[in-house]
């Protein structure tokens, strides 16, 4: 597991998230010659979460590029094409139909979600190129989609100094950082 991806699912939860990390989707052949990579492997998304008070499945994609230019829009947008391929979830189409579709049925058939259930899309950015946020943030809300900015991400990890004690990597940290004496 990746540390940040470890970071997110903690900051996931806090949110009233059940989270899993490595979700492997099973896609056919027929699949993956509609997305248009015959050869690729069954994908892996970073995060899956669902919260049951409003019935959302949220399929979350993380970047953390934190020693990076951070998360392009031209990228996320998919005008950058080369990079586009970083962020298939959101920049194409018949890829993230097929996945949701495919997860839905998977979990659906575990009685874990109903059909009911709403598929939704979260990006995790643990940085964006400077002058970037607000067009990415504008995107994702025109599409319904989550994001979740350095700044969320920072404001949720920093509010576990408050909790009591927890034997958890994350939760100790935050208070031997921020805890005051």
């Amino acid at each position: 597991m990746d540390a940040f991806e470890n970071i997110v699912a903690k900051f996931l939860e806090e949110k009233g998230y059940w989270v899993r990390q490595a979700v492997k989707v099973e896609i056919t052949k027929e699949d993956k010659r509609i997305i248009g990579t015959t050869t690729m492997p069954n994908p892996i998304l970073d995060i899956v979460a669902f919260s049951a008070g409003d019935n959302e499945l949220l399929l979350v994609e993380i970047k953390s590029f934190l020693d990076s230019t951070g998360v392009l829009f031209s990228g996320i947008s998919g005008k950058n094409k080369k990079d586009a391929k970083r962020y298939k979830l959101f920049t194409n189409n018949e890829y993230r139909e097929i996945i949701s579709e495919r997860l839905k049925d998977f979990y659906k058939n575990k009685g874990l979600i109903n059909k009911d259930t709403i598929i939704n899309y979260a990006l995790v950015a643990g940085k964006i190129k400077q002058g970037d946020e607000n067009n990415i943030k504008e995107y994702f809300h025109d599409r319904g989609w989550k994001l979740f900015s350095p700044q969320d991400i920072k404001d949720g990890i920093k509010d576990l100094v408050n909790r009591g004690w927890e034997d958890n990597e994350i939760t100790l940290t935050v208070k031997l950082l921020l805890k005051k004496e």
